[in-house]
């Protein structure tokens, strides 16, 4: 028997607790497919759905790395963003043509024999994901720009992240991996590192219902609508790279047109704005950021180019 304190916001849903010294929650495994069944198409007429996505890959850069396998969910949301059902759910292998490291082999239980001569269905996976609204995956900086790689002709989707998107501290959850936060509202991951589970672990995860009433699911999706910024440090002094660094800045990097930058969620523009006035002495760029734009490569996007051209360091 798996045993944790919790500590997370809400409710499992039945989780029985026994208190002692401490307070204890006993861990249920994560519902399997048959236990998300599709609602009836007589009963699906206003539901929302969204795509839910994983993918394992060879490396961690989608520039010189494949993916070797991806799960897609077509998942079904009520009008309060509460999961339904799963619609569909498709699964597919791809040989990378090149044995995987054995540190791959390790993580995903993957081998060369299983994905020899396997190739993804691409304009099938491309279909599946088009028809939804939106695409969510735990770490959308690492699964959109492997997937859009892979799936050249998928349309610009909005795009939510499950990992910065949800306020977990506020939610009273200790922020991690996705199977330690699933681990919190009362479920465990069967197996891990596997496209199929993790999306079937992701989609139990959102399900989570939180003190307030609202679904984390619903929380994301109110993410991904409201508005967002990227703030670049347009002209930003070389000296100010340890400031921006701690900050949460991120570095772009390539050549002239190299730049901090960060994504700037609803809520926290005006204190961002003054922190870099305040710090940086001078004004950044500010992108607008709808969903659509959101966790991209930074390869696939141009920066603001600053009046004067870019700092000498830069050229």
């Amino acid at each position: 028997m798996n045993e944790m304190k919790s500590s997370a916001a809400g409710s499992p849903g039945g989780d029985e607790y026994a208190r002692g010294d401490g307070e204890v929650r006993t861990l249920r495994p994560a519902r399997t497919r048959a236990e998300w069944p599709p609602v009836p198409p007589e009963q699906a007429d206003g539901l929302r759905q969204i795509c839910l996505i994983d993918v394992e890959t060879t490396g961690l850069d989608c520039t010189r790395h494949r993916v070797i396998e991806v799960c897609a969910a077509r998942v079904q949301l009520d009008g309060a963003g509460n999961v339904v059902g799963i619609r569909s759910i498709g699964e597919g292998l791809e040989d990378p043509g090149h044995p995987l490291p054995p540190e791959i082999v390790k993580l995903t239980g993957l081998t060369d024999a299983m994905l020899s001569g396997q190739r993804i269905n691409r304009q099938s996976l491309t279909e599946r994901i088009a028809s939804c609204e939106g695409v969510i995956a735990f770490n959308a900086g690492f699964d959109r720009p492997f997937l859009e790689a892979l799936l050249p002709d998928l349309p610009r989707m909005n795009w939510g992240c499950a990992m910065k998107d949800v306020p977990w501290r506020s939610l009273g959850f200790e922020s991690g991996p996705q199977n330690y936060l699933l681990m919190q509202t009362g479920y465990y991951p069967p197996s891990a590192h596997r496209a199929r589970q993790d999306v079937l672990s992701l989609t139990q995860l959102l399900s989570h219902t939180c003190t307030d009433g609202e679904s984390v699911m619903a929380k994301l999706l109110a993410a991904m609508a409201a508005p967002a910024w990227r703030f670049e440090a347009t002209r930003a002094p070389y000296d100010a790279k340890d400031a921006l660094k701690d900050r949460g800045y991120r570095f772009r990097k390539q050549g002239q047109g190299a730049l901090w930058h960060k994504h700037v969620r609803h809520g926290e523009y005006d204190a961002e704005l003054a922190w870099y006035r305040e710090t940086i002495r001078m004004e950044p760029s500010i992108v607008e950021l709808p969903a659509t734009e959101r966790y991209r490569h930074e390869r696939s996007w141009t920066p603001v180019v600053p009046e004067g051209g870019w700092p000498k360091y830069l050229r």
